[in-house]
C-alpha cells in the first residue's frame, strides 16, 4: 500500500515538473513574440562552464550556466533559465521557437578560459 502511494506521488511530481518546464519554454517564445514583429532577429544564448561541455545529457546547476534570449527590446528580462538541464532543453526551446514562427539562421560559439558561449541567431518569419 505504501509503495503504490509513493509511486503515484512520484509520478505526479514528475508530471508536474515536466509541465512547468514546458510552460516556461512556451512562455519564453510567447513573451518575445509580443515584443517583436516579422523580420526581427533574436539571439538564443547558451552559456556553459567549460566543464559543462561534457555534461550535455545530465546538465549542471552551476551559477554561471544559463539560457537567455536577446531581442534588443527585452532588457532586464533576457535570462529564461538558470542552470543547464542538458541539450534536450536547448532543442525543446528551439522547437518551441520554430513552432511560433522563428527560424534558425546561424549558430556560432565563443570559448574563453572558463566559459563556452553558443549563440543561435534566429529570425521571426511569422
Amino acid at each position: 500500500m505504501k509503495k503504490s502511494g509513493l509511486v503515484v506521488l512520484l509520478v505526479l511530481i514528475l508530471g508536474l515538473t515536466s509541465t512547468i518546464v514546458a510552460q516556461q519554454t512556451q512562455s519564453a517564445s510567447k513573451k518575445i513574440n509580443t515584443i517583436t514583429k516579422k523580420g526581427d532577429y533574436a539571439i538564443l544564448e547558451l552559456r556553459l562552464n567549460n566543464e559543462d561541455e561534457f555534461r550535455t545529457i545530465e546538465g549542471s546547476e552551476t551559477s554561471l550556466t544559463r539560457i537567455s534570449i536577446f531581442t534588443g527590446k527585452n532588457q532586464g528580462a533576457e535570462v529564461i533559465r538558470k542552470g543547464f538541464e542538458g541539450m534536450n532543453t536547448v532543442v525543446e526551446i528551439l522547437n518551441d521557437l520554430k513552432s511560433n514562427g522563428w527560424l534558425l539562421e546561424q549558430v556560432y560559439s565563443m570559448k574563453g578560459e572558463s566559459l563556452i558561449i553558443t549563440h543561435y541567431l534566429l529570425v521571426r518569419k511569422k
